[in-house]
């Protein structure tokens, strides 16, 4: 077992965890900040616990909200824009 503690950013990133098949990044994001429209080569979970987020995918926008999970396949385009101050966890896997 391993324990990886996220820090307070004041509207940034880290990665957490930075393996080739794994990628776990602590994404801060202010309100009206946005990250534009990318893709991974990696299969994408998103989990927001705190904040709220306008996520744009290929099949339209959601708004996530702490609870709120985002998964994508390897290659889907997709962009962000926080509503509110937000944090989430990006986790990024090549299986």
């Amino acid at each position: 077992m391993k324990k990886i503690s996220a820090n307070i950013l004041g509207g940034k990133f880290e990665h957490l965890v930075d393996e080739d098949n794994l990628q776990i990044t602590h994404l801060q994001i202010k309100k009206g900040e946005e990250i534009p429209s990318h893709k991974s080569d990696k299969s994408v979970v998103v989990v927001i616990y705190n904040g709220k987020v306008d996520f744009k995918g290929e099949n339209g926008n959601q708004i996530i909200i702490p609870g709120d999970i985002i998964t994508m396949d390897p290659n889907e385009i997709h962009a962000l824009k926080a509503l509110e101050d937000s944090d989430l966890m990006v986790i990024k896997v090549k299986i």
